[in-house]
């Protein structure tokens, strides 16, 4: 009988874990009148806490949107990189942003919506350079500042190999050499740089084009919850189309897109 007693049990946590794990529909959401999102807090200017404590950031305003026009309550999940997808996965969050690259290991576990951003190598200058496209950076006249160790160097040697290297430690030491004219221009993510670049003075002038890899952030929904990633690829298509998300970007990263979203209706 004991073990009979052991055995029930079992099976009861078993249908309770379960059934937590479930995703829920879109009109479980619908009902409770709340969207539960994951967002990473450590990752500004994609979401951040302000003077105030409150969350802010480009994750924070779309996020909000979104759930504004689903006529719900946002309810922000504070996540991190090791436990953002296991929340979607367990039913704890209903969606999840913070930089969700989409790949096809995260695939197997999630599904993703449309992208709301990119992140792609491009090129900041300032105005007065001879230079209009990432390409015009390829000459032995040419300097580029970067932060020693990071993606953009093997890149720059295999992409840009008649440019010279300038090495430094960081972001603002790289857009000070700029800013001062030791360098000519740098290339990295432009959302790397544009907070650090609004409290440096120069007049700060992207180029155009982008390294040919591109990375596609998205929001990760639960497998199960169809509904749910079908009203929300409706809702980004209509942000995009209207450049609610393109004006979002360029408040919090300082610049647009460097590879920006093809709008398309395919989804």
């Amino acid at each position: 009988m004991a073990i009979l007693r052991v055995l029930a049990v079992a099976a009861m946590m078993t249908v309770s874990l379960l059934a937590g794990a479930q995703a829920r529909s879109l009109d479980d959401i619908l009902s409770t009148g709340e969207l539960r999102i994951g967002v990473n807090p450590n990752y500004p200017p994609t979401a951040m806490y302000d003077d105030k404590n409150q969350l802010v950031g480009f994750d924070i305003d779309v996020a909000t949107k979104l759930a504004s026009m689903l006529g719900v309550k946002p309810n922000f999940v504070t996540v991190d990189p090791n436990s953002r997808v296991p929340f979607i996965t367990s039913g704890r969050i209903d969606i999840v942003l913070g930089g969700m690259t989409r790949t096809p290991d995260r695939a197997k576990l999630i599904d993703f919506t449309l992208p709301i951003m990119t992140e792609s190598l491009g090129a900041l200058s300032i105005e007065g350079k001879p230079f209009k496209n990432l390409s015009d950076l390829d000459k032995d006249t040419v300097t580029l500042a970067e932060v020693r160790g990071t993606t953009p160097i093997p890149w720059i040697a295999a992409n840009l190999p008649h440019a010279k290297v300038l090495l430094l430690d960081n972001h603002p030491d790289v857009l000070r050499a700029v800013a001062q004219g030791r360098a000519d221009a740098v290339v990295d993510d432009l959302a790397s740089l544009g907070e650090v670049s609004k409290k440096i003075d120069a007049h700060w002038m992207p180029l155009a084009g982008h390294a040919k890899e591109v990375d596609w952030d998205c929001i990760g929904v639960n497998r199960a919850d169809q509904s749910l990633r079908r009203w929300l690829n409706v809702a980004i298509f209509s942000l995009e189309q209207s450049e609610f998300i393109q004006q979002a970007y360029k408040k919090w990263y300082g610049f647009d897109m460097s590879a920006p979203i093809p709008l398309s209706p395919y989804f």
